[in-house]
């Protein structure tokens, strides 16, 4: 396996990582609402938009991460998507570490999406 095959592969596994994230998150929406209902967060209103727009975030940066896996972006510029995509992640990271702690998996789904953006070749190579 060379080095872009390589990288696809993580891509790929990257896009299956943030597609479960999204549903693992989606999946959790009754549960946050519940606990809005009772006072825990803020307004269930709030919550209910913020809780389905990250479950969307990772939807949409799944979706990115799967079209350069699938060779629809390539070159470069899949280099700067996944690097990208990997940032999202990272940033939650933040966020999970003072509110809820950290995180394992978090982590790992961002050194994957980074990993797939450094071995991705640089310029377009037609490669089978």
């Amino acid at each position: 396996m060379n080095r872009f095959n390589t990288a696809r592969v993580l891509a790929g596994t990257s896009a299956f990582g943030f597609f479960l994230a999204a549903g693992l998150h989606a999946s959790g929406y009754r549960q946050v609402m519940l606990r809005a209902a009772q006072g825990v967060g803020g307004s269930p209103l709030e919550m209910a938009a913020l809780w389905l727009a990250f479950a969307a975030a990772l939807l949409l940066f799944g979706v990115m991460v799967a079209l350069v896996a699938l060779r629809r972006v390539t070159g470069g510029e899949a280099r700067w998507v996944l690097a990208l995509a990997a940032c999202f992640p990272l940033l939650t990271v933040l966020l999970q570490l003072r509110f809820v702690g950290f995180i394992p998996p978090v982590v790992t789904l961002s050194a994957v999406t980074f990993a797939a953006a450094l071995l991705w070749p640089p310029v377009s190579q037609v490669v089978e």
